[in-house]
């Protein structure tokens, strides 16, 4: 009797239990399932990219423009073809990039939103002092992503480029942001970098930091108004120069275009590109188009237990346009010739980019240390405290081999 009564009384009490349970879970959905972080779209000014330039007053730091997208105006030219600028930008200064996007606050009636921010965008003088503690604020807040790219401006600010306006593209940053993929998968002088790949370089290999640039073509005092899109040609376009080399994440220099699309074959971001060859016996040029690459990097040793770095390019490509007479593409020799004449032509540029980085500037932009660090720990050891130094010694060896796969539709060349 006894022992039921006890289960009857162990019964009621988990049965309490559990319904005190339903009740406190129920009240903590009421609590926390509300909208307490609910932020409204017309109270927000969506930042689409940030540009960041010294303080022209030299007062403080840095002079912040960040370029927010006026929806009102995008939604109506979309249904009419009419209406004003796609966006707008403001500009503050500040000794940090938070303390200018706060003052910002008194300039505009919407709270600043960066989840879709596109790109940070680094004028050349600023770039020079250093950019490392301009990614610090990026990488830090939950609110800004990692993947946003990052560029450099030559010859100007970035607060010019970013009130340009656009033919192409309505938002202004979209069209930059275009032209770097664009360029990249079809000529690959230009590789895009993001903020988390900047942050990355700084581990274990000592890999320096390398950014794509670019500029405005024509007149820029014209660049920033409404007369810029209306005009055929623009007054002013945005044009990617050449990628930007940094030591220690300062601005030392810009490659030129063959050391550039060199450093691309040598980072793995050629997707597509053209390469021109002269003629194999006669005058004229050809044009071979490179459609898969791979590149592969062993590290070895020689006698004195140094590193030698061997580089391994493999190219697919084809040939799309011949300049040159009496050229019989059907003719397997032929094609093996040019594929012998396209891999020295890419050597010719990886080697180019090598002796600019490390006999030149001195500059590990290449990745050789990280190599180094993953193939031969040992090696990393010894050498890592006084890479720098060590760098410019390093040996390479580079081969290339391609295969040239078609020629068109056409065997003869048309040219007599």
């Amino acid at each position: 009797m006894s022992r039921n009564l006890e289960r009857k009384r162990q019964n009621k009490l988990r049965l309490l239990w559990r319904k005190g349970f339903l009740v406190w879970s129920a009240c903590m959905l009421i609590v926390i399932s509300g909208c307490w972080d609910l932020r409204y779209l017309d109270k927000l000014g969506v930042v689409l990219a940030l540009g960041v330039d010294e303080d022209p007053s030299g007062k403080q730091k840095l002079q912040l423009t960040v370029q927010v997208v006026l929806p009102q105006n995008v939604a109506a030219e979309s249904k009419s073809g009419i209406g004003g600028t796609a966006v707008t930008s403001f500009t503050e200064t500040g000794d940090t990039l938070f303390e200018a996007i706060r003052k910002m606050t008194s300039k505009t009636s919407r709270r600043l939103f960066f989840s879709h921010t596109q790109m940070l965008v680094i004028g050349e003088s600023m770039a020079r002092t250093g950019i490392f503690p301009l990614v610090d604020l990026i990488e830090r807040n939950p609110d800004i992503r990692t993947d946003i790219s990052v560029i450099i401006t030559r010859g100007m600010k970035a607060e010019q480029l970013l009130q340009l306006t656009t033919q192409l593209e309505p938002i202004p940053i979209n069209q930059i942001h275009e032209i770097i993929q664009v360029n990249q998968a079809a000529y690959g002088t230009n590789f895009s970098v993001k903020v988390k790949e900047l942050t990355r370089m700084r581990g274990e290999g000592k890999q320096q930091s390398v950014l794509p640039s670019i500029r405005i073509e024509g007149d820029k005092a014209l660049g920033h108004s409404n007369e810029n899109v209306n005009s055929i040609p623009p007054a002013a376009i945005p044009v990617l120069s050449t990628m930007a080399v940094f030591r220690e994440g300062k601005l030392v220099d810009f490659l030129k275009p063959k050391e550039s699309r060199g450093l691309s074959w040598l980072h793995h971001k050629i997707k597509s590109t053209v390469v021109k060859l002269s003629c194999p016996d006669s005058e004229g040029k050809l044009i071979v188009e490179v459609q898969d690459s791979a590149i592969k990097y062993k590290v070895k040793r020689d006698e004195e237990g140094k590193p030698i770095i061997k580089v391994n390019v493999r190219i697919t490509g084809s040939i799309q346009e011949i300049m040159c007479p009496n050229v019989d593409v059907s003719d397997e020799k032929v094609l093996n010739q040019i594929g012998t004449m396209t891999s020295l032509a890419v050597k010719d540029e990886i080697e180019e980019t090598i002796n600019k980085l490390q006999k030149k500037l001195r500059i590990d932009a290449l990745g050789w240390g990280k190599e180094i660090y993953l193939q031969e720990p040992y090696v990393w050891r010894k050498m890592g405290k006084n890479w720098e130094a060590e760098f410019p010694s390093v040996k390479s060896e580079i081969e290339c081999k391609t295969n040239i796969v078609g020629s068109g539709i056409r065997g003869e060349s048309i040219v007599k």
